[in-house]
């Protein structure tokens, strides 16, 4: 029996995968930490100010988004778009922003599937210069979201 191949883009899938929806080794991953958190808590300031979940979860959503359009060589969503307010307070605003980041996950899966090794080099703007340079970074924001989620979590639910 041969071994699966496994070229760079599928190793990115899987990384992109495991940092979204689990089996990331640095514990756990966006969906994670994300799964309990109810609107009354994402709406929430952190103690000593900073973003709420809410707004974290719709900017990471928006960067995916973007990144999807880098690499379709597409012009990128307006960067003054990005942080923006997207919750009109309304019960149904945190089952938006959850399905919109899961959109832009779906879609940006969609588009690494469909690259090859040789995209992968491709330049790209406003990123790393290449394609692989902006899914690394990607993975790199999301862990680093979902680390800052997780702590605000933890803090909210000791304050109470």
């Amino acid at each position: 029996m041969s071994k699966p191949q496994y070229t760079e883009s599928k190793t990115l899938l899987d990384q992109l995968e495991r940092s979204f929806r689990g089996g990331a080794w640095h514990g756990p991953a966006l969906t994670e930490v994300l799964h309990d958190v109810d609107p009354s808590l994402a709406r929430q300031s952190p103690p000593g100010g900073g973003h709420t979940i809410f707004e974290m979860v719709s900017h990471i959503a928006f960067s995916m988004t973007s990144a999807c359009a880098r690499i379709a060589g597409e012009p990128e969503d307006n960067p003054d778009d990005d942080w923006k307010p997207q919750d009109d307070g309304s019960p149904d605003a945190w089952i938006a922003a959850l399905a919109a980041l899961e959109q832009s996950y779906r879609q940006l899966h969609a588009s690494v599937s469909e690259l090859n090794g040789d995209a992968l080099d491709q330049p790209v703007s406003h990123a790393d210069p290449t394609v692989r340079g902006l899914l690394m970074g990607i993975l790199q924001h999301n862990a680093y979201h979902a680390g800052q989620i997780m702590q605000i979590v933890k803090l909210m639910r000791n304050r109470s």
